[in-house]
């Protein structure tokens, strides 16, 4: 029984230090809010991150069929692109939009490791959320993991994701509990649907959650 009593206090330990780093870090991203240091790409691409927000899994949920043209906003250190690109197969597109140039000097760097077919179907873009550089109804898919809550406006930037998808197009938001950006999967719906958009459907679970929303 003493045995079970240390892996029991173990474990609370644990869960305990995950709430204090996440009321922690959350008070200090309300206080400075600003993009995602690139250095943290080593997280982002890790086998860790692998383990606790499988790629596969998040692409399947944010409804990527082969053929079509898709844009992860947010892309980070690319840790999605590539599975991203394989979805879409040789007939599609897919497109990595980030803000900071640092985090796509790393994403390059990642999708180096990248298999060439993989990687010519992937463009990476240096811009804005706010200004997508896609034609009106032009998209498939817009994505975004662990990024919308990033961003300053987010009712802005899927305002913008709504100009340029085309209707009946997905919308795909991805969460993960331990990003210190981390809304509900409430919130997540509500800022949805003022943009405009349509729950289509919620798959996960409060750790790891993805929205579907398509553009009526």
């Amino acid at each position: 029984m003493s045995g079970w009593l240390k892996v029991l206090k173990i474990f609370g330990f644990v869960i305990a230090g995950i709430a204090v780093y996440l009321v922690l870090i959350r008070l200090v991203r309300r206080i400075w809010h600003f993009p995602a240091p690139a250095f943290i790409t080593v997280f982002l691409n890790s086998r860790l991150r692998e383990k606790m927000q499988n790629p596969v899994e998040v692409i399947r949920r944010s409804g990527i069929k082969p053929g079509q043209k898709v844009l992860e906003i947010g892309c980070g250190g690319g840790f999605f692109l590539p599975y991203a690109a394989h979805a879409v197969g040789k007939d599609g597109k897919v497109f990595g939009l980030d803000i900071a140039e640092a985090m796509l000097v790393r994403c390059l760097r990642h999708l180096a490791r990248v298999p060439v077919d993989l990687r010519r179907r992937i463009e990476l873009i240096h811009q804005s959320a706010y200004e997508l550089p896609f034609d009106d109804s032009s998209l498939d898919v817009v994505y975004l993991v662990t990024a919308l809550m990033e961003i300053p406006d987010p009712r802005r930037c899927l305002t913008e994701v709504y100009r340029v998808l085309k209707p009946q197009a997905i919308l795909a938001v991805t969460e993960l509990l331990v990003d210190p950006d981390y809304p509900g999967c409430g919130a997540t719906i509500r800022i949805g649907e003022k943009a405009g958009f349509k729950v289509e459907a919620v798959e996960g679970n409060f750790w790891n959650y993805t929205v579907r929303f398509k553009k009526p």
